[in-house]
């Protein structure tokens, strides 16, 4: 997560295919908003891929929001990113 002023960019979260659905990403979200919190940011954001449901449904469960969205975002497929925000964090 980067820190730029009073705001975290969540850069990249990945969990292996054989722990997905055992709560380690809720775990790792989590964490990266505990360390948000102790280190001042108040809000926070972060891009998805368009077709990654379960990772927006994820960030949506802590209270991120889709924001808007950055057409072609991917550079290996093209594919356009969901931005979301979480504020008052």
């Amino acid at each position: 997560m980067w820190k730029i002023f009073d705001e975290g960019h969540i850069t990249n979260i990945a969990v292996h295919p054989e722990y997905r659905e055992n709560g380690v990403g809720s775990r790792l979200v989590e964490k990266l908003v505990s360390i948000a919190k102790e280190q001042g940011i108040v809000k926070m954001t972060l891009e998805v891929r368009k077709s990654n449901a379960a990772a927006q449904s994820l960030y949506f469960k802590y209270g991120f929001r889709e924001q808007g969205c950055r057409k072609g975002y991917y550079s290996d497929n093209g594919e356009d990113a969901i931005i979301m925000w979480k504020e008052n964090v």
